[in-house]
């Protein structure tokens, strides 16, 4: 037998009725008057609770030792001893007190930083569905003039009314009188270009890609739409972001410069999306602050087609819905909406002729349509391309058309022989997404998957 508390051999042995341990008689007498429980299972024990153990052979108890002589010595160091076991068991039994206590607090601690972490990201996810919800029903000042949100419900079924049909046409007199005067690029010219400068990480990294782009050369900004839903303001001169445009709930597939606001100072832009919305921006009290004015939600698939008109007071959108419509940038209404039969699977791309009375639309289904824009009849189709026409664009002279397919190759048509001039096969692989005539009308600017 040994002693719970000071582990040796005891001389008067004592038995615990509530834990069944054995001590020291003289140690668990200690013990108890100085707390009151079994040192062990820290139950309620009291002296009447231990049991003496009987043990053979009897031992007698020594004569009370003095401290003049050696044993007297022995017998003080022994009571020592036996206050530091009985102080070091205590102390084990504190230790591992505090040490539950410790690791109860920082599970709670862990449990507390969970919590606190999935607050925040159900916060930020709030306040990002709070934005998409005040960008989607527009500003107040919008709303006062009831035209915030604008469905093609309304459009106009037999064409554009007379006073836009005269303002069209007489913007058209005015081009097409300054057609001449484009300048000529020369070859060399074009062979001297160089890159000038790169600006990375303009969107968000976790969905990344800029899917749309265009420039406002008056002032200077770049208009960027991006796989991360939002579309940027980008200023060259200041080389830096200077407005981020939020509000759609998918990615972005165009954006374009109206061009239009002089007063104040800054161009309204337009961006077109997944979501089968179109926003109109509109600059605010302070620079560089856009505010959703308009929200055209009249399309009821993805956004394929988004072109300004030349006037710059009007634009025109086409959807995978298989139809295209035309809109009052000012008002946010829609003027009139075209369907086509002969389309069933929607428009991939969209272009205004230069002289704006022209709005071709490329279809799904390997075609080209061209409508006029005042009555939105068909006037031409151009077929042969492979797939869906992915881009298509107007020569600024405005005889030529340029429309590329899924096969890499891109077809140039006249349009007063309605022949192709030249076909063009521009890479083995890859995809060609986007089509640019220069000023001249000479050189094709052609970009796509390959990389180049």
């Amino acid at each position: 037998m040994f002693c719970a508390i000071s582990g040796e051999a005891p001389e008067h042995p004592v038995v615990s009725k509530k834990s069944g341990q054995v001590y020291e008689r003289r140690l668990i007498v200690k013990y108890i008057e100085d707390n009151g429980k079994d040192p062990v299972s820290g139950e309620d024990l009291s002296v009447e609770d231990l049991l003496d153990i009987k043990t053979t052979p009897g031992t007698v108890k020594p004569r009370p030792p003095t401290m003049t002589s050696i044993p007297s010595i022995l017998s003080v160091l022994q009571n020592e001893w036996d206050s530091i076991m009985l102080e070091t068991f205590t102390m084990k039994q504190q230790y591992q007190q505090v040490r539950q206590e410790l690791s109860h607090a920082l599970y709670q601690h862990d449990a507390a930083c969970r919590v606190i972490a999935r607050l925040m990201k159900e916060r930020d996810a709030a306040r990002e569905a709070l934005a998409n919800v005040e960008a989607h029903i527009g500003t107040k000042a919008a709303s006062t003039e009831g035209t915030a949100d604008v469905t093609m419900d309304d459009a106009s079924s037999t064409g554009l009314p007379a006073d836009i049909r005269e303002k069209l046409e007489a913007t058209t007199a005015v081009l097409s009188k300054t057609r001449k005067r484009k300048p000529n690029t020369t070859a060399e010219a074009v062979q001297t270009y160089t890159q000038r400068k790169v600006f990375p990480g303009l969107h968000a990294a976790r969905s990344p890609g800029i899917s749309a782009l265009d420039l406002d050369a008056k002032n200077g900004l770049v208009l960027t739409g991006g796989n991360d839903k939002n579309a940027l303001v980008f200023s060259q001169s200041e080389e830096k972001v200077v407005a981020t445009l939020k509000g759609h709930s998918k990615k972005i597939t165009h954006v374009a410069w109206a061009g239009r606001s002089e007063e104040a100072g800054q161009d309204t832009a337009l961006t077109a999306s997944v979501d089968q919305t179109v926003k109109i921006w509109t600059a605010g009290d302070k620079a560089n602050h856009y505010q959703a004015a308009h929200t055209l939600s009249g399309h009821s698939a993805e956004v394929t087609g988004l072109c300004v008109h030349p006037t710059k007071d009007y634009v025109a959108t086409a959807s995978m819905d298989s139809t295209w419509a035309f809109h009052d940038i000012e008002t946010g209404s829609t003027l009139m909406t075209a369907r086509s039969d002969q389309v069933s699977n929607g428009y991939s791309s969209a272009a205004f002729h230069p002289d704006g009375l022209l709005f071709g639309t490329g279809t799904t289904d390997s075609a080209v349509k061209i409508w006029d824009v005042r009555t939105k009849d068909a006037v031409a189709s151009f077929e042969g391309h492979t797939g869906a026409v992915k881009t298509m664009t107007f020569s600024e002279n405005g005889y030529l058309m340029a429309a590329a397919g899924e096969n890499n190759e891109v077809s140039i048509w006249n349009l007063r022989t309605l022949e192709v001039v030249q076909k063009l096969k521009v890479a083995d692989q890859g995809i060609i997404n986007v089509l640019a005539w220069d000023q001249s009308g000479t050189y094709l600017g052609v970009g796509g998957t390959d990389i180049r």
